[in-house]
This record gives structure tokens, sequence and C-alpha cells, in this order.
């Protein structure tokens, strides 16, 4: 889309004004003598430099002082002097100052002509004579009217080619005429009083009063500039704050982009902008938006603008180019910009986030001096606001991924998993727990789970969360009305600077486990009871046998005792699977305070015999007391015979066997050590397995199922205790067995 100004009505209107102008003076000029034209080589410059303190008003509409020189000379030297100087000085100012272009120049030129050779020969017409003499009303008042006629034929010109802009007449005829007429009616007073004071006083006396009158514009200029500055800052920092609330408010990248480009396009005069986004890990630009003044164009790359933004993120440097020379002078070419207009002004700052480039933002403007050094350093605040939300939006995207493949992994899980908060706040479920319990995330998260799941279990769980009663991983076992049966585990949430920040309950369906184990229960309650009963009466009569037998030969007396051996571990197998299946399906309460002191005590009594046998030195060290426990009191004595029959029976005859109980911060401790063969290293991970034996020199006559330590490692854990072994290896140096219980 061609621009407005260059369109071919506009041109025809500039040069056709041009033409009209200067044919008329042309006209009108031919029969002056030489000398007339003399005081031109001083007007037209005092023009100029009068010209120089221009002040611009809103709409576009520039306020020059020139008029007091104009009217001054239209009232001491008649209107086609006036009409010329007026018209060279405006040509010149526009062409060479302002660089506004032929066609504005062409425009001005002729208006300017037009306006005081009308209003000259207006002034004329109504009496006014060339010089002034006076300052009668009368003389003042034709003064006047000559300045409204120039007025009006400047204000007509004016509004024609507003027309022919597209823009809006009646704003500047209600808004922006009235306001400069008002003020340039001030200056007829000064333009009539220079004018008779030239011709009464003569040219030093004008002077003295153009010297003041330049010193007055001097100070009011630069007031005024320091106006405009704190107007600008003003309007720059509430800019910034209305674009920064705006940007600080998006979590979109797209409408991040968009809304920096707005406040650019508010605060700065630019014609193109490129923003471009850096990505650390391939080390280049991973997305480049170019916006014009009609907007976004994604489909069209700025190679040179994408250029400049990839060297300022590379250098991290930034780029204040203020005029054509400048920019020819940036390390990036500007060559081919890609613009209808080549770039006068150039502005580049870099997004900075946590001490790292993010991105960069690229401008460019037609116009020289688009960019002050104000401007770079709101652009920086403007563009530290864009990387802060856009590596918010960064963290939110990266959020919002990580949720998703959270939430893809829970629901592929097919144990329905519960996320609380410390207060029992439902954070998170899976696909599991809305069909379980026939749950929606809109009724559960952020309510309470003691409300969500009405499962007596869950809710006395929730309660206890609530209360801040759980402080470390449980286990609870819950049926549902259908008959399923639930194994619930609950673990709490760490963060990294290991506090706790929630728990996490997962629930998996054991109704199949739980089934087959209370199949294995019968299995083993039956097969234990058939077998029972022959395998006595198969005892009592191989014993029968044996008394009725004569004398028996020494390989007959070791079959016999064989067959002895084996039919006692089978009895005592049996034994032992049924005290594990009653371990395994123990329902005891642990509200029974046991003194683990005195349990040692009689599990040492019952057993002094058998060591004594072997001629073992058996005894237990109790330090202070009472060391108190909640459990059950015949499943703990049995672990710690079964741990006082191992030391027994794996250590020789004339060693020792100790048995200690103490207490230490919140916790009973039981060790049995013995001076026996020993365990390898390489086995003590598999020796609370059930049915697993050590085989080691000096243990092929000792009998075993392999089922005791297993059993003590069953009731120790289920009284919320530990239980582990230390041992060389060593004949000798034997082995020392720890049970660790939660003290009461």
């Amino acid at each position: 889309m061609k621009r407005v100004e260059d369109s071919l009505a506009l041109r025809l209107f500039a040069w056709g004004l041009l033409l009209v102008g200067g044919g008329l003076l042309i006209l009108f000029s031919y029969r002056f003598p030489l000398h007339v034209w003399l005081p031109l080589l001083f007007l037209v410059p005092l023009a100029l430099l009068v010209d120089s303190f221009t002040f611009q008003l809103a709409g576009g509409v520039y306020l020059s002082f020139e008029t007091v020189v104009c009217l001054f000379c239209a009232l001491l030297l008649g209107p086609v002097i006036a009409a010329w100087m007026a018209s060279i000085g405006v040509l010149l100012d526009e062409l060479f100052l302002l660089r506004r272009g032929p066609h504005v120049a062409a425009r001005s030129a002729g208006m300017y002509a037009l306006m005081w050779l009308v209003g000259g020969l207006a002034y004329q017409a109504v009496g006014g004579t060339f010089p002034l003499m006076q300052l009668e009303w009368i003389d003042l008042l034709r003064a006047l009217f000559l300045f409204l006629v120039a007025a009006l034929v400047n204000r007509t010109a004016m509004g024609i080619e507003r027309l022919l802009r597209g823009l809006s007449l009646r704003e500047y005829l209600v808004y922006i005429a009235p306001r400069t007429l008002l003020i340039e009616i001030g200056f007829v007073v000064i333009g009539a009083v220079m004018a008779v004071t030239y011709t009464r006083i003569g040219p030093i006396a004008v002077t003295l009063l153009m010297a003041v009158m330049l010193l007055a514009l001097a100070m009011f200029r630069q007031l005024r500039e320091v106006s405009q500055k704190l107007e600008r800052r003003l309007a720059l920092l509430g800019g910034l704050n209305y674009v920064g609330r705006l940007i600080g408010a998006s979590l979109e990248l797209d409408r991040l982009l968009d809304l920096v480009y707005e406040g650019v396009s508010n605060l700065f005069d630019a014609s193109l902008l490129c923003i471009a986004l850096y990505d650390p890990e391939r080390k280049e630009l991973s997305c480049q938006v170019l916006y014009d003044k009609n907007g976004r164009h994604m489909d069209q790359p700025h190679e040179w603008l994408s250029e400049l933004a990839a060297y300022l993120v590379e250098r991290r440097e930034l780029v204040l180019a203020r005029n054509a020379e400048e920019v020819g002078r940036l390390p990036v070419s500007p060559e081919g910009a890609g613009s209808s207009e080549a770039p006068q002004s150039v502005l580049g700052v870099l997004m900075m986030s946590k001490g790292r480039a993010v991105g960069a933002i690229v401008a460019q403007s037609p116009r020289p001096d688009a960019f002050a050094q104000e401007d770079q350093e709101a652009m920086m605040t403007l563009a530290n606001q864009a990387a802060i939300a856009l590596e918010n939006v960064r963290l939110f995207r990266e959020v919002e991924q990580s949720r998703g493949y959270l939430r893809a992994v829970l629901d592929a899980v097919d144990n329905a998993l519960v996320v609380t908060d410390m207060s029992g706040r439902v954070r998170l479920i899976n696909r599991a727990v809305k069909e379980l319990f026939g749950l929606s995330e809109e009724r559960a998260l952020g309510y309470p789970l003691r409300e969500v799941v009405r499962h007596p279990v869950l809710v006395g769980l929730a309660e206890r969360i609530a209360r801040g009663e759980v402080v470390g991983s449980e286990v609870v076992q819950m049926e549902l009305d259908d008959g399923r049966a639930l194994m619930g585990y609950l673990d709490p949430v760490i963060d990294p600077q290991r506090e706790r920040i929630g728990y996490v309950i997962a629930l998996a369906d054991v109704t199949a486990i739980h089934e087959l184990s209370e199949l294995k229960s019968t299995m083993i309650r039956v097969a234990s009871h058939d077998l029972r009963n022959p395998l006595h009466l198969a005892a009592g009569f191989f014993r029968i046998l044996l008394d009725d037998l004569p004398q028996l030969s020494e390989l007959q007396k070791d079959l016999a005792h064989r067959v002895q051996t084996n039919l006692d571990t089978i009895g005592r197998l049996i034994d032992e699977l049924l005290n594990l299946e009653r371990v395994e399906e123990a329902q005891f309460t642990r509200q029974e305070p046991v003194d683990m002191g005195a349990v040692a005590q009689e599990v040492v009594q019952s057993q002094f015999l058998r060591a004594e046998l072997k001629r073992q030195r058996l005894w237990v060290e109790v330090e202070g007391g009472p060391h108190r426990v909640k459990g059950n009191r015949r499943m703990l004595a049995q672990a710690l015979t079964n741990l006082v029959d191992n030391a027994i029976k794996y250590t020789p005859e004339g060693g020792e066997i100790e048995v200690r109980v103490r207490s230490e911060g919140k916790r009973v401790f039981l060790s049995v050590r013995d001076t026996g063969v020993g365990i390898p290293p390489e086995v003590q991970p598999r020796i609370f397995e059930q049915f697993f034996r050590a085989r080691q020199p000096g243990t092929e006559e000792v009998s075993g199922t392999g089922v005791g330590l297993s059993l003590v490692q069953q009731i120790v854990q289920q009284h919320g205790g530990q239980v582990w072994v230390e041992s060389e290896g060593i004949p000798g140096k034997g082995s020392t067995f720890h049970i660790a219980l939660p003290a009461l």
C-alpha cells in the first residue's frame, strides 16, 4: 500500500499551489527595480532564524514565528516582497532543514506566496499603505485584516491537504486552526510595531527589538523543551507502567508479542518492528515476528532486522542510530531492508532475564532523529518487562507440559493415586480413582479427602493427615462394598529442601492376591492338619518298633537316627508354617504394653537348658528399663526365641550367646550375639527369605527349615520395626542379630 502523502491527488495539489503562487509573484514582480530586492538578503535569513523557534502543536501542525517577520515585511515593503521572502524562506526550510520532501516544499512555497500576496492586496484594497507610519486603531485593524486574509488562505490550503491525506477536516477546523489563529493574532501587534519603528527610527531600533524578541523566543523555547522532556518522560513512564501491567497479565506467547508491539507503537515512532526470541539450547533465534503499521507479518521475514537482532544477542550490545549516516555505520548493512522507505533511525535493545538474553527488539523509522537516548532507556525497560513475561510464559509452558506428561503417566497406571496437601485437601487424582469411586475432578480437586471419598479407612487416614499425625509411610487395608480388597500405601511428598509438602496415596486392587492368600492359608491349614496326625502316628510307631527290636547294628542305629531326625524336621516345618501363616493373618492389637526386658529374660530362661547341654554360656543383659513397646507379647517372644534358637544351633560347644536389651531415643533395641560359624557377607541379603539356608562348613549337621528368620522378619515388620544382621562370616566371631521397635 502506498503512503497517503505520495498519492497523485496530493502531488497535483502541491505543485498546483506552487504554480499558481509562483506565477502570480512573477506577474507582479517583473517591473520592480533591482534595489527593491536587496532587503531580501537580510529578511530571508532573518525569517529562517526566527523559523528555527517553531513549535509543534496537536495534529501535526506547526506554529512558526516567521509570521511576525512576514507581516513586518508586508507592512514595510509591500505584499510582493513579503510573498517572495515567505516563499523562499519556507522553501529552504522544508528542503534543507526539515527535509520533508519536494512535494511538501512545493505546497508550502506556493501556499505562503498566495497567502501574503492575497493578504497584501486585500490590505491595500481597504486603504492600507506602505510603509506603515503610525499605530492608530484604524491602522491596526487594517494590519489585522491583512493577517486574517492570509490566515484564511493558509487554513483553506491546509484543510484541502488534510482531505487529500484522508484526515479529519472537522478536527482541524474545530480544534487546531482556532488555537493557532488566536495565538498568531498577537503577532499582528508585534509586526506592526516593528514596521512603524523601522519607518520612524531606523533599522537599528528594529534590530534591537528583534534581538529582544529572539532572546525571549530562545528562553521560551528552552522552557518549552524542558517541559516537553518532562511531559515525554511522564508519558513514557505512564505508558511503560500500563504496558507492563498488560504484559505481565498475559501467559500466551502470541498475545504477549502483540502487547509488546502495541507498547512500542504507542511510545515510539517506528515504521517497522522486529521481535526475535533466542533459543539458548540451539543457540539461534527461534521466533521472529515482524510488525509494520498494518500489524503482524509472520510470512514476511525481514533479513536485515533479523540479522541485527542476532548480532545484538550474540554481542550483548545495544544499537541507537539517529540518522542515515549512523545507520550506514551499523555492523549489519541495511541494504535490501525490505521496506518502501530507507531506515533513517534504528533502535535495538536486548530482552534480558536473570542475566541471560532471551531475545531482542529492533525498531526502524524513515524519519531522522526518531529515537533519542531516553527512548533507548524506555525501550530497555519495556524489553526487560517483556523478558520477565516471556520467562513466565516459558515456565508456564513447562509446567503445563509437565502436568500433561504427569497426567498421561498417572492415567496409564492401573493403581488409583490420590495426592493431597498437608491439610488433606485433594490436589491430584488419576483415571483409576475416578473409575474406582465414580468421581470427577470438579468434585475432588481442592476438597478435603474425607469429603471426597467416604470409605471409613480413607476417612480415618484423611483425618489423621489433617491433624498432622502422619509423619512417615503407612500401609492400610480396605474392602469395598462389592467385595474387592484394596491395599493402600501412603508416603509423604518431599520437596528439594527435604520438607514434607503433602502425601500420595496409592490404592492397589489386591483382590486376586487376597483370594490366593486365603486359598494358600486354607491349603496350608488343611495340609498341615492332614500331615500332622499321620506324622505323629508314624513317629510313635517308629519309636515302638525301636523299643521292641533287639540290639541294632551300627548301620541300623545310624539309619534309625536319620529317620527320627527327618520326622522331627518335618514336624518342626509344619509347626513353623502354621506359625508363619498365623503371623501373616494376624489382626492383633498393638495397644498392649510389652516390656521387652522381661520378654528377653523369659526367653533366655526357657532356652537355658538347651545351651547348658552344649556347654554354652547364655545370658541376658537389660540396660535400665523398663523398655516398653506396643504389640503382641506372644509373637514378640516367638521372634526372640527363634533368634536365640538359631544362635544355640549355629554356635559350637563352649561358645557364648548374649541377649541385650536397651533403649535409645524413641526406639527399643534387642540384639542376640553369638560366637558361632558366622554368616558370609554374600548371602546375608537373603537370609530372611522363606526356606533359604546358608550352606557353609560346620553347618552340615544343623537341622533347620529356613522359615525361622522369615517368621522373625514378619513379626518385627508387623510391629513397625526393623531386623538386620551383622557378621564378618568368620567362624568363631559369629553373628549379631538386631531388632529395633518403636518405643511406647
